[in-house]
């Protein structure tokens, strides 16, 4: 009996190890189905390869067995490699992206794990290596950080690009050109007169500048002149010349004669400092022309007394109560109805007009009254939603989230007026984030009272897909400058595009702001957002719409 009993045992045992090895079998298929495999020999040599690795190299496998990895080897830094074989060699696991070559010449980018595979005893036997290629991945990447530093119409530089060139210049000299009454010959004319002439003034530019200036379009018909280590009265003297001959030679659009005339500021101050000094001394020109160049000795009151007065006309909106919340409506692409409201803040002048934030945040901000504007939408926009049915979005910048004082009334406010399943906080992604362990704090603590996060005007500056899952959040809303001309415009698409595919995979929900037109609203839909948002939907209101 135990003679039967072992036999029976040791078929059982048998049957497992065959199930086991069944099972073993299917799990290699699935790696090597979904998966570039390679394995190498203690010295790098190739001993297997599977059928994706042959596809993606287009090397046979009879080409590569036997020759060292570094046959595919392409433009990745030796120090990574070294890297790479000392983590192996002390038996670890190792994870990286490499840029590696076809049999071709062509180049290719992998997602690669090198797992070392040790015998009973822990010495090393061999190394196997999974990849995933990423090639089409990084080429999007690298085509949308080429997009968001280029200016589509002209080809030149745009805003983003101005500012790194700033940071990396030594001794910058930096010029700003504004087209007078643009606006003006936008509405007579059109767009698309508008947008030729932005074209023919830029290629004025760029025939007047030396090769050592760097020109940009920074803004919709402001241009920029950057230079490094020129003397100024050259610089001056460029700058002048350029601005006489665009203001003494007509140019020819459509065989229309068009006369452009621009305003022009100089600054030379240091380099954290010369955009703005550059921008306070353009809109001095305006008043008093007198000088376009900045200096110190200057005082610009004339600026100053504009700041100090909408200083006053804030402080007495804010005591009489004067700060209003107006709601522009969140349309629901899939639903077709609205379901959301952002909330923009107004002030009700004494002729009770309500005035735009673009007149008074900047000075908010600098005369001290910003936490008090903040804590006043935040009180007015949860007193007027705690009874609707609708989910409401607030603006908050990193100052708030990060402030103390703001955080915990925002918090406190949330709690009284049980309001959180309604509320959205939107975070301006322009002012980028240098410590994400303050901004979480704050998140987490919202999301735990059931509020969601969204990302306001992402794709207009700190741009970063990192970014977006450091904060958790919920809702993407792409920038207006991204979506205004989304129609015409093949570079803001492809921006866009990608954006899309992230969220998608990354179950972020996607808000169109500046849906102003029917084309707009056309090829937003096409895209796929979630939401939609902008003049075409609804203006934004003192009530909302029921």
């Amino acid at each position: 009996m135990k003679s039967e009993d072992s036999i029976d045992d040791l078929k059982k045992q048998i049957a497992l190890l065959k199930n086991e090895n069944y099972k073993l079998n299917q799990y290699k298929s699935a790696i090597e189905e979904s998966n570039i495999v390679s394995i190498g020999d203690l010295k790098g040599n190739i001993v297997y390869v599977n059928e994706k690795f042959c596809d993606c190299t287009l090397y046979s496998k009879e080409e590569v067995l036997n020759q060292p990895h570094s046959i595919l080897k392409g433009d990745t830094p030796k120090e990574v490699f070294a890297q790479m074989w000392e983590t192996i060699q002390n038996k670890q696991t190792w994870h990286g992206v490499l840029k590696n070559k076809r049999k071709n010449g062509d180049f290719y980018y992998i997602n690669v794990t090198i797992k070392p595979i040790l015998d009973l005893n822990g010495e090393l036997l061999e190394y196997i290596a999974i990849r995933h290629e990423i090639t089409d991945l990084v080429n999007k990447s690298e085509e949308l950080e080429k997009n968001l530093r280029c200016d589509f119409l002209t080809n030149e530089g745009n805003r983003f690009k101005l500012l790194e060139d700033i940071q990396k210049s030594h001794k910058p000299a930096l010029a700003l050109f504004d087209i007078n009454k643009f606006g003006e010959l936008n509405d007579f004319y059109g767009h698309e007169i508008g947008d030729e002439v932005l074209k023919t003034v830029s290629s004025f530019f760029r025939a007047l500048i030396p090769s050592n200036y760097f020109l940009y379009r920074i803004y919709s018909d402001e241009f920029a002149i950057l230079a490094d280590g020129i003397e100024k009265d050259e610089f001056i003297q460029v700058v002048k010349t350029i601005n006489d001959k665009i203001s003494s030679s007509p140019i020819i659009i459509r065989k229309k004669e068009l006369y452009i005339q621009t305003t022009y500021s100089i600054s030379f101050e240091d380099k954290s400092i010369i955009k703005k000094t550059a921008n306070m001394i353009k809109k001095y020109v305006k008043i008093d022309k007198s000088s376009n160049i900045y200096d110190k000795r200057l005082g610009l009151e004339k600026i100053y007394e504009k700041n100090v007065l909408w200083t006053l006309k804030l402080k007495k909106a804010l005591d009489n109560n004067k700060i209003v919340p107006f709601f522009q409506a969140i349309y629901n692409m899939r639903t077709q109805k609205i379901e959301k409201y952002e909330v923009l803040v107004r002030l009700i002048n004494e002729e009770n007009i309500p005035i735009s934030p673009y007149y008074f945040l900047d000075i908010a901000k600098r005369s001290k009254q910003y936490i008090k504007l903040t804590k006043t939408v935040v009180e007015k926009s949860f007193e007027y939603f705690q009874d609707k049915n609708y989910e409401f979005s607030v603006n908050l910048t990193i100052e708030d989230i990060i402030n103390e004082n703001v955080a915990n009334y925002i918090i406190e406010k949330i709690k009284e007026y049980n309001i959180g399943s309604k509320v959205i906080f939107e975070i301006v992604e322009s002012e980028g984030i240098n410590n994400f362990e303050e901004a979480n704090d704050f998140i987490d603590k919202v999301k735990s009272l059931g509020a969601k996060v969204a990302i306001d005007d992402f794709g207009s500056g700190y741009s970063n897909f990192n970014y977006l899952i450091k904060l958790k959040a919920d809702f993407i809303k792409i920038d207006g400058s991204l979506i205004n001309d989304i129609h015409i415009n093949k570079n803001n698409k492809a921006i866009v595009e990608t954006i899309l595919d992230f969220a998608k995979k990354q179950k972020f929900k996607t808000i169109a702001e500046f849906v102003s037109s029917q084309e707009i609203y056309d090829e937003v839909k096409s895209l796929a957002f979630d939401y939609a948002q902008g003049y075409l939907i609804g203006e934004p209101k003192k009530e909302i719409i029921t």
